[in-house]
């Protein structure tokens, strides 16, 4: 069921006549929701490299350390993957709507 959905969503998105009114509320979602997003995003990774941070430095034992150490790596990637995502996305919103309009 679903995949009829997005069958019907694209084949909407193909027809030249309901573009604009297809892309219209995608690119305004994207523009609301982008600078909210990119704040949420910079505040829960503060608050995930604290917490791990202050854990990290509490941490006695060296298996415990790395452990630590590890999970703060993954972390400042995902953090710094999910930004640049979320900023390419916000970039990209208007150049995406003219290329889907035309």
């Amino acid at each position: 069921m679903p995949l009829t959905y997005i069958s019907n969503y694209i084949n909407l998105l193909a027809s030249s006549s309901q573009a604009e009114s297809a892309t219209t509320p995608l690119y305004d979602a994207i523009s609301t929701i982008g600078p909210y997003a990119i704040g949420v995003v910079l505040v829960l990774g503060l608050i995930y490299g604290v917490i791990i941070g202050v854990k990290f430095a509490k941490a006695e034992d060296s298996k415990e350390r790395a452990t630590l150490q590890k999970a703060l790596i993954n972390g400042i990637i995902g953090f710094i993957t999910i930004l640049i995502l979320v900023v390419i996305l916000y970039a990209i919103r208007e150049p995406l709507n003219k290329w889907m309009m035309s």
